[in-house]
C-alpha cells in the first residue's frame, strides 16, 4: 500500500498546488474536480449502505451532490450578474422542484422507490452536505499572508483546512505505524472493533503535527497563534472522528475501502473523509473568532 502511496501522493500534492498557485486558472480547475470528487464520495456512500439493506439511487444521489457543489461554488458570480426579480424566479422555481421530488414518489409508487428515495436523502444529508460545506470553504477566506506567492492577497481557506486535515491523517498513520512496530507489546488501541489501526499514539502523534501544520499559518502569515492552535486541536479531532465514522460505515458494510480510484488510498471517500466534520467546524471557528465569511 505504502508504494501506491509513494504515487497518489504527489501527483495530489501537484493538482493542489495547481489549484492554489495558478492565479488564471486555479479556481476552474477546482469547479471541476471539487464537484466530480464529491459526487463520487456520495456515490460510494449510497453504494456502500445497500450492503446493509439501506436501499438508495446511487448514481442520482452522487449526481445531486456533484450538481449542487457546482452550483454553490458559482452560485456567487451567478447572483452578481441576476436581477433581483430573476433572483426571486429562480428560488421559486429551486423550490417547486423540491416540492416535486415528493410528488413523484406519490405518483410513482414503485415498489421500493420511496424507500430508496429516502435512503438516498439519508445519505445526502448525512455526507453530502458536510463535504459540501467544506468544498464551499473555498469561498472562506483567512486573512494572512503567506509566502510570496500570496503575499497581499486574501487567501482560500480551503488550503489551510486541506493542510491541517491531512496532516493529522499523516501524523496518525506515521506515529501509529512506528509506535506499533517499536514500543513493547505494541501501541494502544482507541476502537479495535470499528479501526484496528487506529491507536493513541497515532491520535496524539497527528494532533502534534495538526497543530504544527496550523501554526505555519501563523509563522508565515498574519493568523493569530492562539487561533492556528485551536483550530489545530479542534480539527485534528474533527479529522479523527471523519476518519472513524467512514471506518465504521465500512466495517458495518462488510467492505475494505469505499472504492479503487485512487492507488493506495482507495476511493473519493477514503480521501475525503478527514473533511466530513471539518468543513463545518472551520467555518464556525472562522465565523465566530474573525467574523466573517
Amino acid at each position: 500500500m505504502l508504494k501506491y502511496r509513494l504515487i497518489s501522493f504527489p501527483l495530489l500534492v501537484a493538482l493542489g498546488a495547481a489549484i492554489f498557485c495558478w492565479k488564471e486558472g486555479g479556481f476552474y480547475i477546482y469547479t471541476v474536480i471539487a464537484p466530480l470528487a464529491l459526487g463520487v464520495a456520495v456515490y460510494e456512500a449510497a453504494a456502500m449502505v445497500r450492503n446493509i439493506n439501506i436501499q438508495t439511487f446511487p448514481k442520482v444521489t452522487g449526481a445531486v451532490a456533484g450538481v449542487l457543489a457546482l452550483g454553490t461554488l458559482n452560485l456567487n458570480m451567478l447572483l452578481e450578474k441576476l436581477s433581483l426579480s430573476s433572483v426571486i424566479d429562480l428560488s421559486i422555481a429551486g423550490l417547486a422542484v423540491l416540492l416535486v421530488i415528493p410528488a413523484l414518489a406519490l405518483i410513482c409508487r414503485k415498489e421500493g422507490f420511496l424507500e430508496r428515495l429516502i435512503g438516498s436523502a439519508g445519505v445526502l444529508l448525512g455526507f453530502g452536505m458536510p463535504l459540501l460545506a467544506a468544498v464551499n470553504c473555498w469561498q472562506l477566506t483567512l486573512p494572512f499572508e503567506m509566502l510570496g506567492i500570496f503575499k497581499g492577497k486574501q487567501v482560500s481557506a480551503m488550503l489551510f483546512l486541506i493542510a491541517v486535515s491531512k496532516s493529522m491523517d499523516t501524523g496518525g498513520y506515521i506515529f501509529g505505524m512506528l509506535s506499533g512496530k517499536f514500543l513493547p507489546g505494541g501501541n494502544h488501541k482507541i476502537a479495535p472493533t470499528v479501526s484496528p489501526k487506529k491507536s493513541w499514539e497515532g491520535f496524539f502523534g497527528g494532533m502534534i503535527l495538526t497543530v504544527l501544520a496550523a501554526c505555519c499559518f501563523h509563522w508565515w502569515g498574519d493568523l493569530k497563534l492562539w487561533w492556528c492552535v485551536t483550530a489545530g486541536v479542534v480539527l485534528a479531532v474533527g479529522s479523527f472522528f471523519g476518519d472513524l465514522t467512514e471506518s465504521a460505515l465500512k466495517r458495518r458494510c462488510g467492505i475494505k475501502d469505499s472504492g479503487s480510484y485512487i492507488p493506495g488510498m482507495g476511493g473519493a471517500l477514503d480521501v475525503l473523509d478527514s473533511f466530513i466534520y471539518n468543513g463545518i467546524l472551520l467555518i464556525i471557528l472562522t465565523v465566530v473568532f474573525y467574523g466573517k465569511f
